[in-house]
């Protein structure tokens, strides 16, 4: 077979497997996260848990009707001469019943206690929102790992050609005489280090790979492609705008505004003990009794029969109750209320305060980093410069070829710092974006 059609055959079929392969973009990684995330999914149950029980039937508006029965079946012995009855003697009875019982007035107990009903459905609702954002963030970060790995991949994988194109031009000027063995050892060396760098940094991407889809409970031994780049847009950021968001978005805070609010309640609830209570009670039962006596009858001589009886009764009423005093116990419950209630508010308002100045270290870090990237991108620059006129240099045997080596290291570094300026940067808007609650 020709060897241009092997080729040929060979770089179509690793074609069709790259095209097979999924891509894996940052909004495709968050869906999944999302979606496959265990937290989130017990955060789903537990909001469907809080919807059930927000009713008011649970929260006692209701009344509440039981069914009951009783069966009993005795038989008596009885051999006292005083007694009425004496002798053997058996007496059943079957006696269901039903029993109702209604709240009228509880001192608005039901209409609070359905208020931290609906309350326990916005605080799960809270907390799946907090796990999920927290989830998009790392995702995020464990995404722009991965890039950055690639990127330094590029840098490489560029510093590699480099050292070998060098190399090949050092062969050519020896052939003519104007270089040496020891010049083409150099640049042997720098392709040996050049090598093993992007060995280390290709291993150092297939952690990354790793730990991002470990985070979106995928297989790690999944194949996927990352096509996008390591890129920033520089933002101008509106402080007093960030300052609001993070006033009204921020879940934490929502969290705990929520907290303070079911404080409130409880302190309600607390104080409804101190006013009476007025409920309504009806029960509906029948009851069957038999009775039956082991002895004759001393009239007749006959056995005595069995007897059967019946009755029905029908209850309505109404209980009123009012403790007037219990020893200062509901009076200190009310008092500690009111304290855990201070309390929440306490909590809210330094969180408040924390997260205000957390935003502001933000805020200032990011500004940093975008002056921090702007000098990288000058010294990418210059190096560039450097390395170009040097090249020369080095054709013209003006400088030795570790001179070379050192310059195209700067070049590296630089290249190196500016994708970490980069990746930075997007950390820190990352970081902004998760404080202020943009993510959702």
């Amino acid at each position: 077979m020709d060897i241009k059609l092997i080729c040929a055959l060979l770089l179509f079929g690793i074609t069709a497997l790259a095209n097979a392969q999924e891509q894996m973009t940052l909004e495709t990684a968050i869906a999944k996260a999302l979606e496959n995330n265990f937290q989130i999914k017990i955060d789903e149950t537990n909001i469907e848990i809080a919807e059930n029980n927000n009713t008011w039937g649970r929260a006692g508006s209701y009344p509440t009707v039981d069914l009951t029965g009783n069966f009993s079946n005795t038989l008596i012995n009885d051999n006292n001469p005083a007694s009425f009855l004496n002798g053997t003697y058996q007496i059943s009875s079957l006696s269901p019943a039903v029993n109702a019982q209604w709240l009228l007035y509880g001192g608005g107990r039901v209409r609070i206690a359905k208020e931290q009903l609906n309350l326990a459905v916005e605080q799960q609702r809270q907390l799946q929102s907090i796990n999920s954002q927290n989830v998009i963030r790392d995702v995020i970060k464990a995404y722009y790992d991965v890039l950055l790995q690639q990127e330094r991949l590029i840098v490489l994988e560029e510093q590699l050609k480099l050292s070998r194109d060098r190399m090949e031009y050092e062969k050519v000027k020896r052939e003519f005489g104007g270089s040496n063995a020891f010049s083409i050892i150099q640049f042997e060396q720098a392709i040996a280090v050049d090598s093993t760098n992007l060995v280390s940094q290709n291993q150092l991407i297939e952690i990354n790979k790793r730990n991002l889809l470990n985070l979106l409970n995928e297989d790690t031994n999944t194949e996927f492609t990352y096509p996008e780049r390591l890129k920033v847009t520089l933002e101008e950021i509106d402080r007093e705008k960030m300052r609001e968001l993070l006033k009204t978005q921020n879940y934490s805070l929502q969290s705990l505004e929520t907290a303070a609010r079911l404080s409130q309640i409880n302190t309600r609830l607390e104080d409804t003990a101190r006013k009476p209570s007025v409920s309504l009670n009806g029960n509906l039962g029948f009851a069957e009794n038999y009775f039956k006596f082991f002895e004759d009858n001393p009239a007749t001589g006959d056995p005595f029969e069995g007897q059967l009886s019946n009755r029905t009764n029908l209850l309505i009423g109404a209980s009123a109750s009012w403790r007037i005093f219990d020893g200062g116990v509901n009076k200190a419950n009310v008092q500690n209320a009111k304290i855990r209630e201070r309390n929440s508010q306490l909590d809210l308002e330094e969180s408040q305060m924390q997260l205000s100045n957390q935003l502001d270290i933000l805020l200032v870090n990011y500004e940093n980093l975008k002056q921090i990237l702007k000098l990288n991108q000058d010294q990418i620059q210059i190096a560039e410069r450097n390395l170009e006129m040097a090249e020369e240099r080095l054709k013209s045997a003006q400088i030795t070829s570790l001179d070379y080596r050192n310059l195209q290291n700067q070049l590296l570094t630089a290249q190196y710092a500016q994708t970490s300026a980069i990746y930075n940067l997007l950390i820190s808007k990352t970081d902004i974006d998760w404080l202020v609650g943009e993510f959702l």
